[in-house]
């Protein structure tokens, strides 16, 4: 009986995990963004985004990602939207996901 559980309990745990990591596509980071935030300013024409309060450069070859296109606009990125995005060297944004308004990020330990 106690077998029987753990076995059903182990199985209704792999399903759940590929559930989770099927919602998001292939072009989405698999374990997790280097960063994520509520975007609260854009300024294109400077190459300059605030995110949380914390503004970044952005290169001039930053990539957009949407749950709809793997190479989307930057126009795509408004005040507002949730956002992962990817840094290097330090602080300039070489890459962002678009994420659903009800995201909430995990909390790391």
């Amino acid at each position: 009986m106690k077998k029987t559980f753990f076995l059903v309990l182990a199985i209704a745990f792999v399903l759940t995990s590929t559930a989770i990591a099927a919602k998001w596509p292939s072009y989405y980071p698999q374990n997790g963004f280097q960063n994520t935030g509520r975007v609260d300013a854009v300024y294109a024409q400077d190459n300059r985004i605030v995110i949380g309060d914390i503004s970044y450069q952005m290169s001039t070859s930053v990539v957009v990602r949407s749950l709809s296109s793997k190479n989307d606009s930057l126009g795509r990125v408004r005040v507002g939207a949730n956002v992962g995005f990817k840094t290097a060297h330090g602080d300039v944004i070489v890459e962002f996901w678009m994420l659903p308004s009800n995201y909430e990020a995990l909390r790391r330990r």
